[in-house]
């Protein structure tokens, strides 16, 4: 995590005010920090430092000793500072003057994006000149990624001529000298010369061009983003006007970067001027950019599920409080009859993705010491998990035949699991705030962590043969959630004689051993050689492919050995394993299969573990993350509103939701499908009319929302536990003659007996 030093006299001085080490480690929670070290008393007290640690990655306007001040003075109610003097926004562009950047067309496909502003007023001590440079590391090495995406650079704007340029420059013509430097060295000696440019140079090596940025005179100012030049790159205490310049690869983490440091000068007194800068390509934000530039969007959150997500029964003035003093801005809707807040982000964040955002600042805001300790009421009984039995088995397997187990992350970069297996990525599942590039997407295949193996193993003896069995995930537009997570087995062999007969006879060994029969198909797999591969087909559908690997995969990985390597689906294969072979002892530890367990009488389990009850439809909205997905919000008759998802958008409209007393599954756990939590199902069948499927509610016009529908000849029971789907399912609903039935006998609500319009005979689902 983050750790900054801050200069205690600055630090106090931005805060307004002055604790003790005790309140002020406690204070300390509300910027999700920690104190790491006092400062030394015996030095002086312009010298004295506080050393504080960071606990998150997404708030990189804490990085600095701004930005905490900022955040506690916020906290403490002492209100929002005004950054609407030189902060545009759409439609409001503030005036730059002469103060304008050209960038080089040439860039785009090297260092693309560029955004600056200035700094002017009361002229720089130490200790601000100190946290300048701190901020600018941090931003560009934590934020920046060690600043392959963002660089930052100060320099004295009185010297320099406007407007200046940033543009691709020929490294073995173009010199200067550069910081720490005595004698001008052109770009590539530089790179390969200077400390700086061995540290960052791998950002740049393998460009023709290097960007470099100058004013209007043709006076040298960096090498972004290696170093700064001696002359108008050379910031010493004392120095009144600043030019600030951030260039990179992402215009959204930029202009972030630009409004955090520009705030954080606000805050300290300092008038800050913008800059346009001029790119011939589209940016995202138009060709001219003014910086700082207000781009951030607005995050709803509904009353219902911050209280319901905290365990709390904050009011609406509770709420808008707590965000207030988190630093952002906050308007409240009716929306339905129900509270939303829009919050409106401070120009130094963008780390609202969802209204858990809000819920989280909403917790911080209030203090964790609000929120009083809970026992936990819930009963649960530990077991093995059938997959997780199935993958032991396989485990042995893989033992038997001679593999050794490995375990990987399930998080990487896009080089690992995309550019070195040679896929286009398209599902691929991108994480959208990653904490740096090495965690930034979800592995889609387990063949690209057992390259990461093999890569670091050449020395060791061969064959090598390694497997895992473990979580894979990619994008599926026909789940409800748009992904699927499995659980896989994937293989490689690495030695001079791997080939696609070998893979094949374990192929085979494996399939035997766990009593499925299978054919195998041509593929066309990248990773593999052409007519080198082979899809494994159980009843008809792929289940797994091998094969031997493509050498142009081997060499991204440099890996000098032949390689074959396969992956399969185990959830496909326990999901159609022969009964009979379910039925094999297992070890003690393990459950017994269900197949083993004594019969259930339907209707006693359907009143044991089953609560079915009547809700009307309040509202209904559509999932923008889920084409086939509505978001319903229900009255269950409990007094607090019910969301479930459904994938009825294929088959019915808005108004043909609304109002309707429908049937749902009450005691289903919560399920998380694209963004939104749904607390159970809604009961529907299907039916064809013209030649065309289509889906019919199953309704209860006449019931109260929250009356319990039964088994014909039953009264209503216990509220049952929570159970998921699998348990649900466990009894049979039908629909028979147009009586909804479940266990083989009629349901009904209020008395009378649940009759559909138009289904005759079909399946509930």
């Amino acid at each position: 995590m983050p750790k900054i030093e801050v200069n205690e006299k600055l630090f106090f001085n931005l805060l307004g005010t002055k604790y003790d080490w005790d309140t002020f480690e406690k204070k300390l929670t509300f910027a999700k920090a920690e104190l790491d070290e006092k400062p030394d008393e015996s030095a002086p007290e312009n010298e004295r430092v506080i050393k504080i640690e960071l606990n998150d990655t997404n708030r990189p306007d804490l990085w600095s000793a701004g930005g905490v001040a900022r955040c506690l003075r916020e906290h403490e109610g002492k209100g929002h500072s005004d950054y609407s003097k030189f902060m545009s926004y759409e439609g409001n562009l503030k005036d730059t003057g002469n103060r304008l950047a050209v960038v080089d067309p040439a860039l785009r496909h090297i260092r693309p994006f560029m955004v600056s502003f200035v700094i002017s007023g009361k002229p720089i001590d130490n200790a601000m000149l100190i946290d300048i440079m701190q901020t600018q590391e941090k931003l560009a090495w934590n934020f920046g990624r060690k600043r392959k995406t963002i660089s930052m650079g100060i320099y004295r704007a009185e010297n320099l001529k406007w407007p200046v340029h940033f543009i691709a420059a020929d490294p073995d013509k173009v010199s200067f000298v550069p910081l720490q430097g005595e004698e001008k060295q052109t770009c590539r000696e530089i790179l390969e010369n200077h400390p700086k440019g061995k540290e960052y140079g791998w950002i740049l090596k393998d460009f023709e061009k290097y960007p470099v940025l100058q004013d209007d005179s043709g006076e040298i100012m960096s090498m972004s983003p290696i170093i700064n030049s001696a002359t108008l790159g050379q910031i010493e205490v004392g120095d009144k006007d600043l030019m600030v310049e951030l260039t990179g690869i992402d215009m959204k983490d930029l202009m972030l970067a630009a409004n955090i440091v520009a705030c954080d000068f606000a805050d300290a007194g300092y008038e800050i001027l913008p800059v346009k800068v001029h790119h011939e390509y589209d940016t995202g934000f138009g060709n001219d950019v003014v910086i700082p530039y207000y781009f951030q969007q607005t995050t709803k959150a509904r009353l219902s599920a911050i209280n319901k997500k905290l365990g709390s029964s904050l009011s609406e003035d509770e709420v808008k409080d707590a965000l207030v003093r988190m630093g952002s801005k906050v308007d409240v809707l009716n929306e339905n009859g129900e509270t939303v807040f829009v919050v409106h982000p401070a120009p130094y964040r963008n780390d609202f993705l969802h209204e858990v955002d809000v819920i989280e600042d909403v917790m911080i805001g209030k203090g964790l010491d609000f929120f009083k300790p809970e026992k936990p009421n819930d009963f649960t009984i530990g077991r093995l998990l059938p997959i997780t039995v199935y993958s032991r088995k396989v485990k042995n397997i893989m033992a038997g035949i001679g593999y050794q187990e490995m375990i990987f992350n399930y998080l990487g970069s896009k080089k690992t699991y995309i550019d070195n297996m040679g896929i286009d990525g398209k599902n691929v599942i991108e994480i959208a705030n990653p904490m740096s590039e090495n965690y930034q997407f979800i592995r889609p295949s387990i063949i690209a962590s057992l390259f990461e193996a093999e890569a670091q193993s050449g020395n060791a003896v061969y064959p090598h043969k390694i497997f895992e069995v473990g979580k894979i995930a990619f994008i599926d537009e026909t789940e409800n959630t748009g992904t699927k997570t499995i659980q896989s087995l994937g293989f490689l062999t690495a030695s001079n004689n791997a080939n696609f007969n070998e893979a094949a006879s374990e192929v085979s060994t494996i399939l035997y051993y766990l009593d499925h029969k299978y054919e195998v198909h041509e593929t066309n797999d990248p990773r593999f050689i052409p007519g080198r591969q082979a899809g494994i087909m159980v009843n008809g559908k792929q289940a797994g492919i091998f094969g031997e690997i493509h050498p142009q995969i081997l060499e991204n990985w440099q890996v000098g050995v032949p390689c074959v390597a396969g992956e399969i689906d185990l959830e496909y294969l326990m999901a159609t394993e022969p009964k009979e072979h379910s039925q094999n002892v297992q070890s003690k530890e393990e459950p017994k299969p269900e197949s083993a367990a004594p019969k259930i009488d339907p209707v006693e389990y359907f009143n044991k573990h089953i609560e079915l009850k009547v809700a009307k439809i309040l509202s209904v909205e559509t999932n923008p993350q889920g084409d086939k997905l509505y978001i319903e919000h229900l009255d269950d008759g409990s007094g607090t509103e019910r969301i479930i998802q459904s994938g009825l958008r294929p088959y019915l409209k808005e108004e043909e939701l609304l109002g309707k007393h429908v049937i749902i599954a009450a005691n289903l756990a919560p399920r998380k499908m694209k963004g939104v939590e749904s607390r159970g199902m809604l009961l529907a069948s299907d039916y064809v009319e013209d030649g065309v499927e289509k889906a019919e509610l199953l309704t209860a016009p006449w019931a109260a929302p929250g009356t319990q529908v039964v088994l014909e000849g039953f009264e209503p029971s216990e509220k049952p536990a929570k159970i998921d789907i699998d348990k649900f399912c466990k009894v049979e609903y039908k629909i028979v003659n147009k009586m909804a039935q479940a266990a083989g006998k009629n349901l009904v609500a209020a008395g009378k007996p649940i009759v559909m319009e138009k289904t005759v005979n079909a399946d509930i689902e």
